[in-house]
């Protein structure tokens, strides 16, 4: 029996606008949570309400809610990334509620980051957001970060009423959760198209880890949308590959789903417009592949570790709950056979998007650790991480915001079982 026990779980959770100086370089950003309307791409117009899950957690949860607030970081060149950060999810009573009872240690957690405090400051994640670092790529690039603590993957526009099936938390009462990671998300556009230096950006990358992968990607028609054409655009995405079951699917993006993603996909997009039409099976290949065709003059960059641990947890998670398991402590047991189907389904869907479209790559490392961009799991990979073919992973996303013909993005993967987690 393969063992990942809570400790793993420890990155699962990295995951008026008026400026206040906060740390050295970076402004936090407070976004009112009051309800805004705003214009969409499909000419329709949008109530958001940005905040984090609970309004006032449970006492069982043990945090105070603050409003939403983001991060932002003026740099020299005309150039900005966009970056969302993970913190796992929840799509039901015991990934929303029960799993608030596994208590917040260094070897233990919930399933997701309700929190606006805890685990979303730039400034104590390193990595690509480290501006200090000569050696780092985006050093000299403007810097937006967005913070993660609605368990929707900064996808939801829903407030959803969820019961612990422990009867735990709330004493087994009603408790509403607000997944509005969309609101949140569009609350950053909003102040993104109104900056006066927009019309001259030269580059974006939109990026984002765990979590925020598919906020990067899914979001990405909203951002490209609102920087001229000129505008280079690309996407990283780092710890998200979409291996998840058809019922997780079937819950999160049918119409009244907890999340509410039937008012917030970007439908008009290839890829997008049939999403709740896929299987556990042709998911990612279809969501990604419809966008990267769709944005044909982008390049799309996919990172992930061949045995990421924290995305196998997950899975087992959908597996478990889907079959009425409500107990987190019974999450975690990942058998070899698990493994075995997480890296194969992630192998297979980054290798036939990179078929599919040209303008799409991977960078697949050795190991299990979760996040390469951040240090949230290992401090330095960013820096230090060069399995995939000997190309350290930050010259790897070099070559993604540059375009020397010597040095083109290309796809990488480490070598012989990669660093499995169990004999061959």
């Amino acid at each position: 029996m393969l063992k990942f026990n809570l400790a793993v779980l420890i990155s699962m959770l990295l995951i008026s606008f008026f400026p206040q100086a906060y740390a050295v370089g970076w402004e936090k950003i407070e976004i009112p949570d009051n309800v805004s309307t705003i214009l969409d791409d499909d000419g329709r117009y949008k109530d958001i309400k940005p905040g984090c899950a609970f309004s006032h957690l449970p006492d069982e949860a043990g945090l105070p809610n603050k409003p939403f607030h983001f991060y932002y970081r003026k740099g020299t060149k005309a150039k900005t990334l966009i970056y969302f950060n993970g913190g796992g999810a929840c799509w039901n009573g015991a990934t929303c509620l029960t799993s608030l009872t596994v208590p917040v240690t260094q070897t233990t957690r919930p399933a997701y980051n309700p929190s606006i405090e805890n685990e979303n400051d730039p400034e104590e994640l390193g990595g690509i957001l480290d501006f200090t670092r000569a050696d780092n790529p985006l050093k000299d690039w403007n810097m937006v970060f967005v913070p993660y603590c609605t368990g929707d993957a900064h996808l939801g526009s829903k407030n959803e009423v969820y019961v612990d099936p422990s009867g735990i938390i709330n004493h087994g009462d009603a408790v509403l959760v607000q997944h509005r990671g969309f609101d949140n998300f569009m609350a950053v556009r909003e102040w993104l198209k109104h900056r006066a230096n927009r019309s001259g950006t030269e580059q974006i990358l939109v990026a984002g880890s765990s979590a925020g992968a598919y906020a990067a990607l899914m979001n990405f028609p909203r951002l490209h949308s609102i920087y001229p054409d000129k505008t280079k655009t690309s996407l990283l995405s780092d710890a998200g590959a979409g291996v998840f079951t058809s019922n997780f699917l079937d819950t999160v993006f049918e119409p009244d789903g907890p999340w509410g993603t039937e008012h917030t996909l970007a439908t008009w997009i290839p890829g997008i417009n049939r999403i709740s039409s896929y299987n556990a099976l042709n998911f990612f290949t279809s969501l990604a592949t419809g966008i990267e065709r769709h944005f044909a003059n982008s390049k799309f960059a996919y990172v992930t570790t061949a045995w990421d641990g924290v995305q196998m947890l997950f899975l087992n998670t959908m597996r478990k709950t889907d079959q009425g398991v409500n107990d987190p402590n019974q999450w975690f047991n990942l058998t070899p056979a698990t493994a075995v189907e997480w890296s194969l389904r992630m192998l297979t869907s980054l290798n036939t998007n990179a078929l599919i479209n040209r303008n799409s790559k991977y960078y697949i490392s050795a190991g299990t650790y979760h996040i390469g961009l951040v240090d949230a799991f290992a401090p330095g990979v960013f820096y230090t991480e060069k399995s995939a073919g000997g190309i350290y992973l930050k010259d790897w996303v070099n070559r993604l915001v540059t375009d020397d013909r010597n040095y083109p993005l290309i796809n990488l993967m480490c070598s012989g079982t990669c660093g499995a987690p169990f004999p061959p």
